[in-house]
């Protein structure tokens, strides 16, 4: 069911228009409902008592329907509130217009109030949200009629039947056309603004493709050529030159979205895909939950855990002399542990400088977050790689 949003959520595009057309076919049909009383006026003028009561209540109706539209225009359409309002007045009209007048003047020009409210009854079609809201109007509106017809006649019930109807016929009719010309409103504005984000897309995956190309056949090439000729002596920076060009090669094909980690599960998954299409194959363990739900990992730890993940299977392909490593991921005691195993050639963890197995950004970046980054190796033994974390980082302490 489509209903009227807030007043304070303001509209745009096409239910905007909408709403505004809304108001201007209320405006219309008060116009043409004060029309019926002015011709009812000047065709009764001055005749008998009830001349000058009834010249107070069209007055009175005039006011009310000029403060409807006006508000209405004011809020951007017409509330359900305001609907009931009218609705009560319309109904009140008819049962003082019925004790003003009688005998000849009741279907004459002295029952002005049922063409009036019959007309005024559309406000009931662009008000109430619900249609059940609109035929309970209706049915009052009805009634009311027929009452007051039969007390100022003295006619059978059942002859104001016919009249009554009407009012059945006219309100539900305005809510239903209201209705679908919203819904197509909604429809064109979803679809405008689904546009405008693919237009968005577009534009930033093209400058991200721009920046890219930059980064590779400017900054990627220059470091990978450091990293493979003897430009640099120190064979520890030489190494560290190479691992950060691998990191700028994988974030230029992966995208910037390769830093935005919201799945630790899956961006393992990803990367270990890309590490064995570039001859490294990696598997992947995780165990069964809840140790291996990754859902409550903020994404700021995760990113963490990621570029250490990444930095240390680096260090696998460069330096292990072996084509296979494994990672397994847990969550165990609020803390994840991600572990890089690989039985290579291994080193003497003592004997090498800092720096060696994960890079000091890595490691400051996961100390930030109470974590730590444990390396055990042995020369011929292979090495693991231990990364530990807290689920709530140092700026997301519940």
């Amino acid at each position: 069911m489509l209903t009227r949003p807030p007043a304070d959520q303001p509209l745009a595009g096409a239910a905007a228009r909408v709403h505004r057309m809304e108001v201007v076919a209320l405006a219309a049909s008060r116009c043409a409902a004060l029309l019926n009383v002015v011709v009812a006026l000047t065709t009764g003028a001055g005749r008998g008592e009830a001349f000058g009561p009834v010249v107070v209540l069209a007055a009175v109706l005039l006011a009310e329907s000029t403060a409807l539209v006006w508000l209405s225009w004011r809020r951007g359409g017409l509330s359900p509130t305001a609907g009931v309002a009218d609705l009560l007045v319309g109904c009140a009209a008819l049962a003082v217009n019925g004790l003003l007048v009688s005998g000849v003047d009741v279907h004459t020009w002295g029952f002005f109030a049922y063409p009036y409210t019959l007309v005024a009854s559309c406000a009931m079609g662009l008000a109430f949200p619900r249609p059940a809201q609109v035929v309970a109007g209706s049915l009052a509106c009805a009634v009311v009629y027929a009452v007051s017809d039969h007390a100022a006649g003295g006619q059978p019930l059942w002859n104001a039947v016919p009249n009554a109807g009407s009012y059945l016929g006219i309100a539900p009719v305005v809510w239903a056309v209201a209705r679908q010309l919203r819904r197509l409103a909604a429809e064109l504005d979803e679809e405008r603004a689904r546009s405008l984000a693919t237009a968005r897309r577009e534009a930033v995956l093209k400058e991200r493709a721009q920046h890219a190309r930059l980064l590779h056949d400017r900054v990627l090439q220059t470091m990978e050529t450091l990293s493979r000729g003897a430009w640099i002596q120190d064979p520890w920076m030489r190494d560290q030159v190479r691992a950060e060009a691998g990191w700028v090669r994988w974030l230029v094909e992966n995208g910037p979205e390769a830093e935005e980690v919201h799945d630790l599960g899956g961006a393992l998954r990803a990367l270990a895909q890309e590490r064995t299409r570039r001859g490294l194959r990696v598997t992947v363990r995780f165990p069964p939950p809840p140790a291996g739900d990754f859902g409550a990992v903020p994404g700021a730890v995760a990113d963490a855990l990621l570029a250490a993940t990444h930095e240390a299977l680096t260090n696998v392909s460069k330096h292990a002399g072996v084509d296979r490593a494994s990672v397994r991921a847990a969550v165990e005691d609020g803390v994840v542990v991600v572990t890089v195993v690989d039985r290579g050639r291994g080193f003497d963890v003592s004997a090498t400088p800092a720096g060696i197995g994960l890079t000091q950004s890595i490691r400051a970046r996961l100390t930030e977050m109470g974590g730590e980054a444990l390396v055990e190796s042995e020369p011929g033994g292979g090495t693991c790689v231990e990364l530990r974390a807290p689920l709530t980082d140092t700026g997301l302490v519940p």
